[in-house]
């Protein structure tokens, strides 16, 4: 019988709410489309969406399952700027929240079984109606036996 492990976005949530207390909110995929719908409440925010899940073939053929999985996730995070049209201290925050988002997560295990994670892409989103939002990706891997 196989033993099928898949990521849990809820395990990254819980640790940026732990982790990052410079973050006002965090969610997840809901809460991302509400907040981009109906706007963003608090911030600085996070947001944990689940990206890609990408198996590799299967290792043993016919006598059983051996996949490597890779799992990438985004964190979305999103800033307000009042400060100034320019954006340059959203700037400056940006760096600051995004050290310490990758502080919390890279090297990290998120489950048993997985490795730790690792820095992926990184992109701007947005920066409109005074907010700044951006996407840092994250890669981790586990075995689907």
């Amino acid at each position: 019988m196989a033993s099928i492990e898949l990521f849990d976005s809820q395990l990254v949530i819980a640790r940026l709410k732990d982790q990052v207390s410079a973050l006002k909110a965090v969610g997840g995929a809901a809460d991302f489309a509400a907040a981009s719908q109906q706007g963003v409440k608090q911030t600085p925010a996070a947001f944990v969406i689940d990206l890609a899940n990408r198996p590799l073939p299967n290792s043993l053929a016919t006598t059983g399952l051996s996949q490597e999985n890779t799992t990438t996730f985004g964190v979305i995070l999103v800033l307000q700027n009042v400060r100034d049209v320019r954006g340059e201290q959203a700037g400056i925050a940006l760096r600051e929240l995004r050290i310490s988002v990758m502080g919390a997560l890279l090297d990290w295990v998120p489950a048993e079984g997985f490795d730790p994670c690792e820095a992926g892409p990184g992109r701007l989103l947005q920066f409109a109606d005074l907010l700044l939002w951006w996407q840092d990706d994250y890669i981790t891997r586990n075995l689907l036996r």
